[in-house]
């Protein structure tokens, strides 16, 4: 009996000891998804601030040669770059756990990070507008959105691509891709493949066959030029259509952008290939006479803008987008003039018939993104809300047909008016591979 008391007795203490003990910590709460709440951030991690901003390696100058000579030393380490991943890939099981690891990390704290452009929705009456756009997206979601700003669309992917080379944290979502970079992001098997159900298919199949990116906007390359500020012989060239011989006649006057750093001057760079390929001349040869005759390289598009639009400039004549005309419209009348533009926009001929090349901009999802909330975003980049902002802050015509256009816009030079695109002529599975080769040639030229 005895036995049985001191049993019993151990018995109760073990119990009270138990109920006196501290209880265990409990699991960090999950992050709100409730409008307006803050979210959590993971352990240890710095709060990351709302807009982060890079520029891309390379600063602008004032001279050709001098622009020449700093793209060529920032192209030089892409190609590089891009050489050694393609020698030697990463064994796919790392990239995969890899990948796994990123997208759970990411899904863990609600956080997208987005590279885009600066100059991207910031010509509107809100310069930062696509900043409150997205704030507005944060506040309604509560996905926490970290945006990083590249001089321009291209520097964003060749800085994607180098940091997952590299192992490095990279991009969620990269706005800005167009049919060129879409296959680079494709070859080093970054893509993350979704179409929002928002998008225009005729669109979406033109920008990517295989529906991997969504577009966002489209337009049509372009000469802009201020007739004020040319001669009667500069104009009669414009008028109608521009010829590639004629294209070099003008070059004293024309700025472009580096197509290694721009995706403007990269589908310009495209545009003059398909266009001498159906001359049956090497593109080459028109890029040696351009750079004697002294075209200027500017850094991104926003560069070639500023020296087209700086007072004084002898370069009246830029690379940009058919629907320039729309813009320089608006622009008079928000500032009480009457309607109409100051600048016009041309395309380039072949003999003589006028060619336009079709520029598509889409976002792209990459490979580690926590898909649920990157693709909330790329939704919400195609609704009517953001889409009908498009026109009057990107300057292109939006990617959701849904989305009525401003008056203005009867003045912009669309694939419809032109009537022939020249993309056709080269294939996206010949730009695949022949790309590296063709930059690598546009360097040794502007650089020599």
């Amino acid at each position: 009996l005895v036995g049985v008391v001191v049993i019993l007795a151990l018995i109760a203490l073990s119990y009270i000891a138990a109920r006196q003990a501290p209880a265990a910590p409990t699991a960090a709460p999950a992050p709100s998804t409730q409008a307006g709440q803050a979210t959590v951030k993971p352990t240890g991690a710095q709060t990351p601030t709302a807009t982060e901003t890079a520029t891309a390696a390379g600063t602008a100058t004032g001279t050709p040669a001098q622009t020449q000579a700093a793209t060529a030393t920032q192209a030089a380490g892409t190609a590089t770059g891009t050489a050694a991943a393609t020698a030697s890939p990463a064994p796919a099981e790392t990239v995969t756990a890899t990948q796994k690891a990123t997208e759970t990390a990411a899904a863990e704290r609600r956080v997208l990070r987005v590279y885009v452009y600066k100059d991207f929705m910031a010509w509107g009456e809100v310069p930062d507008l696509f900043q409150k756009l997205v704030k507005r997206f944060e506040n309604e979601t509560g996905i926490r959105v970290e945006v990083r700003l590249f001089d321009g669309a291209r520097a964003a992917v060749t800085t994607a691509i180098r940091e997952a080379e590299e192992g490095k944290p990279t991009a969620d979502i990269i706005i800005g891709v167009d049919e060129i970079t879409t296959q680079e992001l494709k070859k080093h098997g970054l893509l993350q493949c979704y179409l929002s159900p928002e998008a225009s298919e005729k669109l979406a199949n033109a920008l990517d066959p295989d529906n991997c990116v969504t577009p966002v906007d489209y337009g049509v390359i372009a000469l802009v030029y201020d007739p004020k500020r040319l001669n009667a012989t500069e104009l009669e060239m414009l008028s109608d259509g521009v010829t590639l011989d004629e294209l070099v006649k003008l070059a004293p006057r024309l700025v472009v952008e580096d197509p290694t750093r721009s995706s403007t001057g990269l589908n310009f760079l495209l545009y003059t290939i398909a266009v001498s390929k159906a001359e049956g001349r090497d593109w080459r040869q028109l890029w040696e006479e351009l750079k004697t005759h002294g075209v200027l390289v500017a850094k991104s598009w926003g560069a070639a803008w500023d020296e087209f639009s700086r007072k004084g400039s002898s370069r009246a004549i830029m690379v940009s987008y058919g629907t320039d005309p729309a813009y320089s419209a608006w622009y008079n009348a928000k500032h009480g003039k009457p309607m109409k533009p100051d600048i016009n926009a041309t395309v380039l001929k072949i003999g003589e018939k006028p060619i336009a090349w079709l520029q598509i901009e889409g976002v792209a999802i990459l490979k580690g993104a926590p898909t649920k909330e990157a693709r909330e975003f790329v939704d919400w980049l195609l609704s009517p809300a953001v889409q009908k902002e498009i026109p009057s802050s990107q300057w292109m015509l939006p990617a959701n047909p849904s989305v009525e256009l401003p008056p203005y816009y009867r003045y912009a030079l669309t694939l419809d008016k032109v009537g022939l695109a020249a993309n056709p002529l080269l294939p996206p599975s010949m730009v695949a591979s022949e790309l590296e080769k063709w930059l690598a040639d546009w360097l040794r030229i502007m650089s020599g």
